[in-house]
């Protein structure tokens, strides 16, 4: 794949974005819309991991939490860094501590973008998978509970059912 079709994809669907920083020769960038700030690995994909899918991570928060999303992406890619395995769709990564101070986060879920249609997915002219987008959602605590003890389905119906402002790290668990 090249760099090019992923910038313009997730230039597409995030905004202008600028290279932040980098974990082990990933960059790491930061995208912004007026809805939210997103960062997002960009290179992850052309690195030796397991996976279905060459992939790269991504987090979106709202304006003014930068970090956090910065702060998961970047942990997110360090574990994969260290055990050469990509993540899976519905998998929980959980914490026994908040991930972000002053927070309920005590872990993500990766899966689809929540807000946006069509993104996850990069496809070359032929229809095959270029890279796929793994979305690192932040999760409280209750959630990360409900995850454990009911299921990850069980976790996703009840986010469509309460709708959560997912973006917001600051909220409360919505058990």
């Amino acid at each position: 794949m090249t760099e090019q079709a992923l910038d313009e994809h997730l230039t597409r669907f995030l905004g202008q974005g600028r290279r932040v920083t980098d974990v082990g020769g990933v960059e790491i960038w930061r995208h912004e819309r007026p809805e939210y700030v997103t960062f997002a690995t960009h290179g992850l994909s052309s690195q030796p991991i397991t996976a279905v899918y060459p992939q790269e991570l991504v987090c979106s928060v709202e304006h003014g939490q930068d970090g956090a999303a910065l702060h998961l992406v970047r942990a997110t890619l360090e574990i994969v860094e260290e055990n050469r395995r990509g993540v899976v769709n519905n998998q929980v990564i959980r914490n026994n501590q908040p991930l972000l101070a002053d927070t309920d986060i005590t872990g993500v879920l990766v899966g689809g973008h929540p807000y946006l249609d069509d993104f996850d997915v990069i496809f070359g002219a032929d229809r095959k998978v270029l890279v796929e987008l793994m979305t690192l959602i932040p999760l409280t605590s209750g959630e990360v509970a409900r995850s454990t003890s009911t299921g990850v389905d069980a976790l996703l119906d009840h986010l469509e059912d309460t709708d959560p402002p997912l973006l917001n790290v600051q909220r409360t668990s919505a058990t």
